[in-house]
C-alpha cells in the first residue's frame, strides 16, 4: 500500500515538472509578440506589461495578450508566431 502511494506521489511529481516547459513557450510567445507591438507602435517599450490572455496552434502559433499600460486602458492583441517570427500582428477592438 505504501509503495502504490508513494509511486503515485512520484507520478504526479513528475507531472508537475514537466507542465512548465509548455509555460515557458507561452512566455517566449509573449515576449516576441510584445515586441511587435512596440515595433508597430502600439505601446512604448518600458511603459506597459505584457500578460499572456490565450495561446493555441502547432506550427503556427496563435498568442493573444493584454497591454496593460502604466497608465490609460488595456490593449488585447494578437499574434501568429511562427519559427520565432510575428506573421501576422492585429490589436482586438474592445
Amino acid at each position: 500500500m505504501r509503495n502504490k502511494m508513494i509511486a503515485g506521489i512520484v507520478l504526479s511529481a513528475a507531472a508537475l515538472a514537466a507542465a512548465p516547459a509548455g509555460a515557458a513557450n507561452w512566455t517566449k510567445n509573449v515576449g516576441i509578440c510584445a515586441a511587435a507591438a512596440e515595433s508597430e507602435g502600439v505601446v512604448t517599450a518600458g511603459a506597459y506589461r505584457a500578460k499572456f490572455v490565450t495561446g493555441s496552434g502547432a506550427a503556427t502559433k496563435t498568442v493573444a495578450i493584454e497591454l496593460i499600460p502604466d497608465s490609460g486602458d488595456a490593449i488585447t492583441a494578437e499574434c501568429k508566431i511562427r519559427r520565432g517570427e510575428v506573421t501576422e500582428f492585429t490589436v482586438k477592438e474592445a
